[in-house]
């Protein structure tokens, strides 16, 4: 006896799973098979009905209905089907979790189609009537992919998070190396005061405090206004709010490499769509490692040049130090994670996370040739909202 989800409906009813798929399947990988002829669709469910959990379905709207309930990791669809296509499928699958495996299958006539289909991401395509070895292998080869993809992502976010606390740690630092001085001058007034209470300067005395006061309370609302993540998931910002926040919380890193910072933010720059919270964690670490590449330099400025910009419809940030560059052979190797050019001082997690980041919003990060010298200039770039 076999169980199966019917269409548009969640109910069940007899027909496709058996038992023993049913029993333990949140220990096996789950297989969704989507055809409209019933002879491919028992072949491929005898074929991996041993060992996978397979669903099967007849149509997009049922596929579809079944992804949203089942932890589905590999599809098996045919391309021609009545009402929508498996390529129709296929991307409504990209768009709900992208790590699902797609392989198409498809009748003779309709190669070129099928071939199409990879490169809006399916896995792999095979003509019918297929080989059970090959398949078997695709299957197999498909399973992996997802199993590494899955993996990846989970080292990506673990990656992120490892980031922001070590991002956190330096603004908060940052920000308790600045409050040093305010309170030192405050504790000196305190103490003179308390030796001579009755000065003829007591009211200058105390409007300094004052002041030093208020420059703590400023320095403590600026860095908690950074850290604070606001609203969750994408929404549209400003990139130069981001680029602000950074730089007001950055300032002690300034002081401490004696670094200058050189800004020409673009007015009335379109926003684009991202998480605040992320792009400042990934502008922070471009201005930390351009502080820290500047640090060694002995002669010259150390400038730190920021620009924001639109260009061919997408919004920009460029970050560029006079340090002493990245050797163009590895403009590409920096972005790795766990990469590092710094030794053991470096975790190699900044680049990483930048890139992961601006990938989320379909954006990009690239190390260009520097305007200024020989240092190291670093473009983001995030499509502008619509």
């Amino acid at each position: 006896m076999a169980v199966q989800i019917l269409p548009d409906t969640g109910k069940y009813a007899l027909g496709d799973v058996s038992p023993n798929d049913i029993v333990g399947s949140s220990r096996r990988t789950h297989m969704l098979v989507v055809d409209d002829e019933n002879g491919p669709r028992q072949a491929l469910r005898m074929l991996f009905k041993e060992d996978y959990t397979v669903h099967l379905a007849t149509r997009v709207s049922e596929a579809l209905e079944i992804l949203k309930q089942q932890p589905i990791e590999i599809i098996i669809t045919d391309l021609r089907m009545p009402e929508r296509s498996g390529v129709e499928l296929l991307r409504e699958v990209k768009q709900f979790d992208s790590d699902i495996q797609v392989i198409i299958f498809t009748g003779y006539g309709q190669l070129e189609t099928a071939m199409k289909a990879v490169e809006y991401g399916a896995f792999a395509y095979m003509e019918k009537p297929f080989d059970n070895a090959v398949m078997r292998d695709i299957v197999r080869s498909a399973h992996a992919k997802h199993r590494q993809e899955k993996e990846r992502r989970m080292f990506e976010k673990l990656a992120l998070e490892a980031s922001r606390f070590e991002t956190l740690g330096r603004v908060v630092s940052g920000m308790m190396h600045d409050m040093g001085t305010p309170l030192t001058v405050i504790n000196s007034h305190i103490e003179l005061l308390l030796m001579k209470p009755e000065r003829d300067d007591l009211v200058k005395r105390l409007e300094t405090m004052k002041s030093q006061i208020q420059y703590c309370a400023d320095l403590a609302r600026s860095t908690m206004n950074y850290l604070r993540p606001g609203q969750k998931g994408p929404v549209q910002t400003d990139l130069n709010t981001v680029v602000n926040a950074c730089l007001k919380v950055a300032a002690p890193f300034f002081r401490e490499t004696h670094a200058t910072m050189h800004a020409d933010l673009a007015a009335a720059l379109p926003p684009t769509l991202c998480e605040p919270v992320l792009m400042r964690q990934a502008v922070m670490n471009l201005i930390t490692n351009a502080c820290q590449a500047m640090a060694p330099v002995t002669s010259g400025e150390r400038m730190l040049y920021i620009s924001t910009f639109t260009e061919e419809g997408m919004a920009c940030i460029a970050l560029e130090d006079t340090g002493p560059g990245i050797p163009k052979n590895l403009w590409e190797s920096v972005f790795d994670t766990f990469f590092s050019t710094k030794g053991q001082s470096g975790t190699g997690l900044g680049l990483g996370v930048v890139r992961n980041v601006v990938r989320r919003y379909n954006g990009s990060v690239k190390l260009e040739a520097p305007k200024h010298g020989t240092g190291a200039r670093f473009v983001l770039r995030l499509p502008i909202a619509e």
